[in-house]
């Protein structure tokens, strides 16, 4: 592989490994282990971190070579779109407590919760979805020196 080639592949390469770990690995763990709580915290603030960097990296690193800010810069576009997915499934859940708030019936309103819990699932897991297959490509096409 030509030297450039790496360094283009590398913000894919943490993508993936922020999907697969933060997002894959460390949920199954919580859910085996019936430590949600902490566990799905702790992978949402290392998701968070890493797309910081990502974000931090992609903005204000001096690249030699124009390719590689566009590579960094798809990888931050695609942080983007798992935030925006984020923010979709956090509102949810706000819906869902505000409307288990409103529940007379105690056992209706733990319903409530946990079928908005469910609900607020998806449109990150469809994201993460989607941007393991953008990033499988993307990562690919850095590999080849595109």
């Amino acid at each position: 592989m030509q030297a450039s080639v790496l360094p283009a592949s590398l913000p894919h390469e943490r993508m993936m490994l922020n999907l697969a770990l933060f997002h894959i690995l460390i949920p199954i763990v919580a859910l085996a282990s019936g430590l949600l709580l902490p566990l799905l915290s702790l992978a949402l603030a290392g998701s968070l971190i890493s797309i910081g960097w990502i974000g931090w990296y992609a903005r204000y690193h001096k690249f030699a070579v124009d390719n590689l800010k566009q590579h960094w810069q798809l990888a931050w576009r695609h942080c983007c779109w798992l935030l925006y997915a984020y923010g979709v499934s956090a509102i949810i859940m706000l819906m869902g407590g505000l409307i288990s708030l409103l529940q007379t019936d105690s056992n209706m309103a733990s319903i409530m919760l946990v079928i908005f819990s469910r609900l607020a699932v998806v449109p990150t897991l469809l994201m993460v979805l989607l941007l393991f297959v953008l990033e499988t490509s993307a990562l690919a096409e850095s590999r080849k020196g595109n």
